[in-house]
């Protein structure tokens, strides 16, 4: 596999570390710029989220049991366990029946630290709703129990659940179900890899689903995306890459585990995707900022707040500046 550095830092003015990787950017004809290889195969890890919640929507679950757009949002969401994500995850579990006991996940404490810290200060246990994954294992939940399965074997990769959802993402990448690679992702469900172009391919569909070919999986993607439009903070958090990008309505942006991120730009018909090899997610704003100045793309709002809130400066314990990073990747060269 052919990778480039991506990005740098420097302490000072010598450089320290360097991040390698890849990036792919494809429109409707095709692959339109790439960094390294951009036919490896990539697993998506959570960046599947919005297509693998797609299912609920084809179901019109969301309907059945009169979830709310910001309960089925958080369905796409690798939410970081902010007092809103559980105040809708216990929504959810209301209206459907559905039992935090019977997610596979173990409990645990949410990502944002300062609410991490809160829980464990007042004593508060681990819960499994807090794991970033739990809209996901909901919405899986409950696509078994509305295809006639037991709920309890949701993360089967052989059950008709997770069947179902291979398809959707052999639909949204154009590549055959039998040649999805498949693994076990951290919550234990079944995760998807598929050749790195692939996945920049299901992002601009996302974004342009008037793409998709399939009236019922383009129906669904145009609700699915529109909910995450409006309820930024479902897809992640405050202040955090992915719901910043959500805040626009010309943009879905979409982390995954271990250096994933999958951009959809509607104004621009592309779909992007980076992967940083050794799995840091430090560098994903600067990633985002580099792409929308190689693609020309000119959106002041959302750069200017991911510079605002992911500065380039290297900050010591003592809150003085003492490097900067930077990206040194050009999609066109």
């Amino acid at each position: 596999m052919n990778t480039k550095v991506l990005f740098e830092e420097y302490r000072e003015d010598i450089l320290e570390c360097v991040h390698h990787g890849t990036v792919c950017v494809v429109n409707k004809d095709g692959i339109a710029a790439a960094v390294g290889d951009p036919g490896w195969i990539c697993y998506y890890r959570s960046a599947s989220k919005p297509i693998q919640s797609l299912p609920v929507l084809i179901h019109g679950l969301d309907l059945k049991y009169g979830l709310t757009e910001e309960e089925t949002a958080l369905f796409s969401g690798s939410h970081w366990g902010d007092e809103e994500h559980v105040r809708v995850l216990e929504s959810i579990m209301r209206k459907t029946g559905l039992k935090e006991e019977q997610m596979i996940m173990l409990p645990t404490y949410p990502n944002r630290i300062s609410e991490r810290n809160r829980l464990i200060k007042n004593h508060m246990p681990p819960r499994k709703v807090y794991h970033n994954c739990s809209g996901k294992h909901l919405g899986m939940m409950l696509l078994a129990r509305e295809l006639g399965e037991e709920v309890s074997g949701y993360w089967k990769r052989d059950s008709r659940t997770q069947q179902e959802i291979l398809g959707i993402i052999a639909m949204m990448t154009d590549v055959a179900a039998d040649d999805v690679k498949t693994g076990v992702d951290g919550c234990g469900v079944p995760v998807y890899a598929v050749p790195f172009h692939s996945i920049a391919t299901s992002y601009l569909r996302l974004v342009c689903p008037e793409l998709i070919q399939d009236p019922a999986l383009r129906t669904a993607v145009i609700k699915n995306v529109t909910m995450i439009h409006k309820y930024p903070h479902m897809i992640a958090g405050k202040d955090i890459v992915c719901s910043v990008l959500a805040s626009s309505g010309d943009l879905l942006g979409k982390s995954g585990a271990l250096g994933v991120y999958a951009i959809g730009i509607r104004s621009l018909g592309v779909g992007v995707v980076v992967k940083i090899m050794d799995g840091s997610h430090d560098e994903f704003a600067a990633a985002v900022i580099r792409v929308f100045e190689d693609l020309g793309y000119d959106n002041l709002e959302v750069a200017g707040k991911l510079k605002e809130l992911y500065p380039a400066a290297i900050v010591n314990d003592n809150k003085e500046m003492v490097g900067h990073r930077k990206a040194v990747f050009k999609l066109f060269e």
